[in-house]
């Protein structure tokens, strides 16, 4: 895995220097991260270590001055001239789900028509269960968001955390 991550905080410029300082204390990685300014105010974080990587994509969202810094993972496909990122992670909770609909299969049929799943909390002991089930998905901002999904009769209503900010 390549551990770099695409950034760019949306509705307002930043220096690399402000950026950098924010990160270090937003992130506060436990190892070493490099910082590469790239076109169109988009920065490119690549760090020494998975977790620090892994904590940054799913532990958003993230803002700097209130606005939200959009972090996607690096690819070769990425291109500068993207007015936005395409894809973002989201925390996903299904508020309300009947209990009956707790397994492990059942999630993962219903995050995987969300979008691709980075981190899923498939804790179904009905004794510790919280009362959200949060998922961390990435997905696709050029495609319309699902308000919800049909199970059985029953419609399951999905919350998009933190997307008010984009």
């Amino acid at each position: 895995m390549s551990r770099a991550l695409i950034v760019r905080l949306l509705r307002r410029s930043i220096s690399y220097r402000v950026l950098w300082n924010h990160i270090q204390s937003l992130w506060q990685p436990l190892g070493r991260f490099q910082l590469v300014d790239l076109d169109n105010e988009y920065f490119k974080v690549k760090f020494e270590k998975e977790d620090d990587y892994t904590k940054v994509l799913i532990d958003g969202p993230w803002t700097i001055f209130g606005s939200y810094l959009t972090v996607q993972p690096w690819s070769r496909e990425f291109s500068t001239s993207q007015l936005h990122l395409a894809y973002v992670v989201v925390w996903v909770r299904l508020p309300g789900l009947p209990i009956r609909y707790y397994t492990k299969n059942l999630f993962r049929c219903i995050v995987d028509v969300i979008g691709k799943v980075i981190k899923a909390d498939y804790n179904i002991d009905v004794g510790e269960r919280d009362k959200f089930v949060p998922f961390a998905v990435m997905v696709d901002l050029n495609k319309p968001l699902l308000p919800c999904v049909g199970i059985d009769d029953f419609t399951q209503r999905l919350e998009y955390e933190g997307l008010h900010q984009i």
